[in-house]
């Protein structure tokens, strides 16, 4: 197939979306529109290796971009499909021009993972690099294979505010640390001369052997264990030669070339901040007193509600929500479910049309997008009357004339008060802060996120004014040059309105905004850390702020998820590179840079794809998966295993121990002179307390931090336990004709066995635990074994043969009933 075939091959298979199946049919269409032959026959997988071909060639342009780079920037997400791990990678290659940097993005694939650690993270950026390294060494565009030198140029890190990306940060800052003193200390090995190397030889042998342990245990390595020795300890004196000369370097060049910044996405900003402030709203009601938005809830929660008194009733008003996200969130089920034959959808458009002489599509709420629970409250309240007449219609067009119960959740809604405050504060919020609006405005692809500083102390500052003032929204006068962020038109001037129709009968509107907006801001103070003064980034200069530029969203990243979810319903059987090798293809911009390269370019091409299709790589990351995930179970079994038996030690150990229940034998151990027989020695006293823990009053403290820390604060601990354990017993009983002398005993049912507690004033107490075997052991001091009859009735009976011993007396051996609620 010819060079040119090839290319357009891949550019209608990863550009414009024509199965590979299809292509040739398509060139032989296009051929009789043009009066043109066309012969031979191309099959589906030759196509698919002209797609991987592209796809590698992508990955050369991303390499060959770097060599010119004043800078490249990360960024990166993770997804999970199919209970799989997937991470996402995109650079930005910053090129110094004449008239000001340019910008190159490029999308470096989809990677699977075994976890989402950002260890694991952390190592896949590295394994990546490495592989496009070594790629682009072999086909000589580089002088080296050593990735080091990427990890140099890397100036930031774009990601979301997660835990896991932060410390991700972290990991990649240390690690192009490292790349960077290694290098820089080879460099100056390099440029040795001989008395200086060979005392570097010197060092490097003697620090190996210090190591070791030794000469001798030096000489008893085997040579592969030396030279693995030798390797580890060059490495390390290298960087720290490179560390000498790094700080030989002035404050501003030690600036420049450790500048490695992080930003975190301005969607996430947002998105957390609206979080904030809708947890701030719902707690308003309680902390008012007020009667809250009702809660809605499904279908179980309502049907265990009837059982009054029950924990099932109980649970389900704990775990049921209200309130207007609550609302949104089911009419997205309703007027827009993310399964696109469920529901309302094309009925409520239908309505619309009718109603208004124009189509109304509700929020995607249903499929979580962005903003969708802000847009959906402003839609709402927009047409909350034409809401409640459709479903008037819904119910008056079924047989039963009745709604289903998440209809009727949501018609009630409509109708309650107290959510609609909550919709009309949203709406407001929504509108006020046009925050997105700027972030994706029009010149959005000139923004770098890292010089939105000005733009949040903005946003802090009106947050605060409308905190301040919030009849900046509510007086009949509000306008949108005042009230919105950016002082122009409000996105919904139509709910706008619609809130003001309302709000005289919203007495608590006033007070539930300004509830809202504070958390709000609490919540934008936190997620916008990286633009504190004493940041970073305040210590940046300009030109390093260039060199680190970044998108203001990771935009990129998520798309990247959605477009692999697609590709991977419509062609189920693609592998994961090809994948890769059509994305990276089309995102890159990658037709023209195939175009332009040489024939012996073009034969590396064919040659390493070959490599590739051979290799089995797509089976063999499966493979290393499964086992990874193989390896944790295992390690987590052996782990479970050593923690019961620690356990079963433990409890063994407490029913061996001799409890000290008196608090006369607990005085006189105390006071003993140390060393002395019975002497109440710290560990002595943190067994009694483990004991009282275990078995004794309810009042003893669970954390030994609240046991004391010291013998007399420990001992005043136990003192107060074992008084408490007194007051706890009871009078003398009998059970089923079983007469107990001197005796209390307390049966508890727990789960699927019983344990019987017997306590005597002189000598302590006997544990016996039920099982559910049917052998009774021999009779003794140790015998502990009751068995269980009758589980099933409302009465559980156990047969108890007890050994007399000491001062407890029983007549014999009887039969006990007691009934379950005991």
């Amino acid at each position: 197939v010819a060079d040119d075939v090839r290319v357009a091959f891949a550019d209608l298979v990863a550009i414009d979306g024509v199965p590979a199946n299809k292509v040739v049919q398509v060139f032989r269409r296009i051929g009789v529109a043009l009066g043109v032959k066309v012969e031979g026959h191309v099959s589906r997988r030759s196509v698919g290796r002209c797609v991987a071909e592209a796809g590698n060639a992508s990955k050369l342009e991303f390499v060959e971009a770097t060599k010119n780079a004043s800078g490249i920037t990360l960024a990166g997400d993770g997804t999970s499909h199919k209970n799989e791990t997937y991470e996402s990678k995109f650079a930005t290659i910053i090129q110094d021009e004449s008239d000001g940097n340019k910008k190159l993005q490029f999308f470096l694939g989809l990677q699977m993972a075994a976890n989402h650690t950002s260890e694991t993270q952390r190592d896949g950026w590295i394994d990546t690099i490495k592989q496009l390294w070594e790629m682009g060494h072999e086909a000589g565009i580089l002088d080296s294979d050593d990735a080091r030198e990427f990890w140099t140029l890397v100036t930031g890190f774009h990601s979301d505010h997660a835990a896991d990306q932060k410390k991700l940060f972290g990991l990649l800052e240390e690690y192009k640390t490292l790349c960077e003193r290694g290098l820089r200390g080879e460099k100056t090995v390099r440029g040795m001369l001989s008395p200086a190397l060979e005392s570097f030889l010197f060092k490097v042998t003697h620090e190996a052997m210090r190591v070791a342990g030794g000469s001798a245990k030096w000489d008893a390595l085997s040579a592969s264990e030396k030279q693995a020795s030798i390797d580890k300890s060059r490495k390390q004196i290298v960087r720290d030669l490179g560390e000498d000369e790094f700080r030989k370097l002035s404050p501003e060049e030690q600036a420049d070339v450790d500048l490695f910044l992080w930003a975190g996405c301005c969607m996430h900003k947002e998105l957390n901040a609206f979080k904030g402030g809708v947890f701030g709203m719902a707690q308003f009601w309680a902390q008012r007193g007020l009667e809250a938005p009702m809660k809605l809830y499904n279908r179980d929660n309502a049907a265990a509600l009837k059982a009054v008194g029950t924990e099932a009733a109980s649970r389900a008003e704990d775990v049921s929500t209200g309130g207007a996200i609550k609302l949104v969130s089911l009419c997205g089920a309703i007027f827009r479910h993310k399964d696109r034959k469920r529901g309302q959808q094309d009925s409520l458009r239908f309505f619309f049309d009718l109603e208004l002489g124009f189509v109304v599509s509700f929020p995607d709420s249903s499929n979580t997008r962005f903003q969708s629970h802000e847009e959906g409250c402003a839609v709402l309240i927009t047409y909350n009357d034409l809401f409640i007449k459709f479903l008037t219609y819904v119910r008056e067009n079924k047989g039963s004339r009745t709604l289903n119960h998440m209809e009727k959740n949501v018609f009630q809604a409509l109708h309650d008060i107290p959510t609609r405050h909550e919709i009309c504060a949203v709406t407001l919020y929504y509108l006020a802060i046009s925050y997105m609006r700027e972030i994706r405005g029009h010149s959005h692809a000139e923004h770098n996120v890292l010089r939105l500083r000005d733009l949040h102390e903005r946003l802090i500052a009106h947050i605060e004014d409308l905190i301040e003032n919030p009849d900046l929204l509510l007086a009949p006068d509000a306008s949108c040059e005042t009230g919105a962020m950016d002082g122009k038109m409000w996105e919904r001037p139509e709910a706008f309105y619609a809130v003001h129709r309302y709000a005289p009968d919203l007495p608590h509107l006033r007070d539930l905004l300004i509830a809202f907006l504070t958390a709000a801001k609490e919540t934008w103070l936190r997620f916008a850390e990286e633009f504190s003064p004493d940041g970073r980034l305040a210590a940046a200069t300009f030109e390093q702020i260039e060199r680190a530029w970044m998108e203001v969203t990771n935009d990129l990243c998520e798309s990247s998820f959605g477009m692999f979810r697609q590709t991977a319903k419509a062609n189920p059987t693609m592998t994961l590179s090809q994948h890769n090798a059509r994305a990276m293809y089309k995102f890159n911009g990658t037709s023209d840079y195939l175009r332009k390269l040489g024939p012996g370019m073009r034969a590396f091409l064919r040659r390493i794809t070959r490599q590739q299709d051979a290799s089995g790589d797509n089976r063999r990351q499966r493979i290393e998966i499964a086992t990874s995930r193989q390896d944790v179970a295992l390690r987590n079994i052996e782990r479970d295993r050593i923690r019961l038996e620690k356990v079963r030690a433990a409890r063994d150990a407490l029913d061996r121990l001799a409890p000290i229940l008196t608090l006369t034998a607990l005085e006189y151990a105390y006071q003993l002179t140390p060393k002395s027989k019975d002497y109440l020695t710290i560990k002595v006293i943190n067994e009694q307390l483990e004991w009282h823990k275990t078995y004794g009053a309810p009042g003893m403290p669970k954390l030994k931090k609240d046991w004391g820390s010291n013998r007399d604060t420990k001992y005043a601990t136990l003192k107060a336990a074992v008084t408490e354990a007194r007051e706890r017993v009871p009078a003398h009983e009998k059970f089923g004709g079983l007469q107990v002398t001197g005796v209390s005993t307390e049966l508890t049912k727990i789960s699927t066995y019983v344990q019987t507690v017997l306590y005597t004033t002189e000598q302590g107490w006997q544990h016996i635990r039920t099982n559910r075997t049917n052998g009774v052991k021999e009779s003794g001091e140790q015998n502990r074994t009751i068995r269980m009859h009758g589980t099933q009735s409302r009465t559980v009976t156990y047969a108890l043969q007890i050994v007399a011993r000491d001062n407890l007396t029983i007549s014999s051996s009887a039969v006990i009933s007691c009934p379950l609620h005991h």
